[in-house]
C-alpha cells in the first residue's frame, strides 16, 4: 500500500521539531505513544471576514499509531472540541486518505507516522483590534500493543490584521496544508453506482458500478468505512460481475455490533493502482440504504 501524507512534514519540522518561517505554532505537547501535538497555521495575522486554517499535527513514537474519522472495529478517532471567539465558526476536520494499521494483530484504519489534520475557521466580518484566542480540546488514540488514549488543550493567538493589511503566508506550512486537501479523498464521479444490500446478518453486499475499471486492478479494492458497518480486520471479497461495464460486487464482513438503522453505506474505496479518470487511488462513497439492516 502507498501512504499518502504531506511530503513537506519531514522538511517543516527541523531542527526540534519547530516550524521555520512565518508559520504559528502551539505549543508542543507530548502524551504516552504521542511524541508531540500542536496546531500550527500559516497565517501571520487573522483578517476579517477571511477563512483561515489551523492544522493539528500528531506525531506518534516510533511503533504507533493514531486513528481516522472510522477507525475500524477497534480505536477511537481524533477529535477537536473547539473554543472559539464570538463570531468565528469551525468547519469539520479534513483527513489525509487512511490506511491499515494493526492493533494487536487487529487491523484498523488509521495513520502509522505524523498526520495534519485541517480545519477552516471563519471569522466574522468586524474583529476588534489586538488578538484572537484559538483554542480546542484535542483527543485521539495513539496505539501500539497497548493504547494510550490522548488528550491536550491547544492554543494559538493569532494577532488580527490592521485595516488594508494583507499578512503574508508561511509558504512551507502552505503547501502542507495544500497536499492534504489534494490527498483527501474525493466524492466519487456522478457515473459511478453503489448499491448496498445485506444478504446476511454478519455480511454486506456492495455491489459498485466503476466505468473503466480493470479487472486485475479490482480485486485490490480495499474500503474503509466511516461507521462499524463493516469488519476493519475482514478484507473484502471482491467478485466481478461485468467486466465490460466495470460492475464488481464487493462481500463485506458485518460486526455483531454494526449501528442499527444507518441510511447509508459510506467511507473511502482505495484501489493501490488508482481509479479510472480520477487520478486517485482514493475515493469518498455513499450508498443509501433502499431497507435499512436492524430496523427498530
Amino acid at each position: 500500500m502507498r501512504w499518502i501524507y504531506p511530503l513537506t512534514l519531514s522538511a517543516l519540522w527541523l531542527a526540534g521539531g519547530s516550524c521555520r518561517g512565518l508559520a504559528l505554532e502551539s505549543e508542543p505537547l507530548s502524551r504516552p505513544g504521542i511524541e508531540r501535538a500542536q496546531f500550527v497555521t500559516d497565517v501571520t495575522a487573522v483578517v476579517p471576514g477571511e477563512p483561515f486554517t489551523i492544522g493539528l499535527r500528531l506525531d506518534p513514537l516510533p511503533g504507533h499509531h493514531t486513528y481516522w474519522r472510522g477507525p475500524g472495529i477497534v480505536g477511537v478517532a481524533t477529535r477537536l472540541d473547539w473554543t472559539l471567539p464570538e463570531g468565528f465558526r469551525s468547519g469539520g476536520l479534513i483527513w489525509p486518505p487512511p490506511g491499515r494499521v494493526l492493533m494487536a494483530g487487529i487491523a484498523a484504519n488509521g495513520y502509522k507516522g505524523s498526520v495534519l489534520l485541517l480545519t477552516e475557521i471563519t471569522p466574522p466580518a468586524a474583529i476588534p483590534n489586538g488578538e484572537v484566542v484559538i483554542a480546542a480540546r484535542a483527543s485521539w488514540m495513539s496505539c501500539a500493543v497497548s493504547c494510550n488514549p490522548g488528550i491536550a488543550d491547544l492554543t494559538l493567538k493569532i494577532p488580527v490584521a490592521k485595516a488594508g493589511e494583507t499578512p503574508p503566508r508561511d509558504e512551507a506550512i502552505a503547501r502542507a496544508f495544500s497536499q492534504v486537501r489534494e490527498s483527501a479523498p474525493k466524492p466519487a464521479p456522478q457515473a459511478w453506482a453503489f448499491l448496498p444490500r445485506l444478504a446476511a446478518p454478519d455480511r454486506i453486499e456492495l455491489t459498485a458500478t466503476i466505468p473503466g475499471l480493470e479487472v486485475r486492478e479490482a480485486k485490490t479494492i480495499q474500503v474503509f468505512c466511516n461507521d462499524l458497518q463493516v469488519d476493519s480486520d475482514e478484507p473484502p471479497v471482491v467478485e466481478i460481475l461485468d467486466a465490460t461495464k466495470g460492475v464488481v460486487r464487493l462481500s463485506l464482513s458485518r460486526p455483531e455490533f454494526a449501528p442499527k438503522s444507518p441510511r447509508a453505506l459510506s467511507g473511502v474505496l482505495h484501489c493501490p493502482a488508482g481509479w479510472p479518470g480520477i487520478g486517485s487511488s482514493y475515493v469518498e462513497f455513499s450508498a443509501p440504504w433502499s431497507e435499512a439492516p436492524d430496523p427498530e
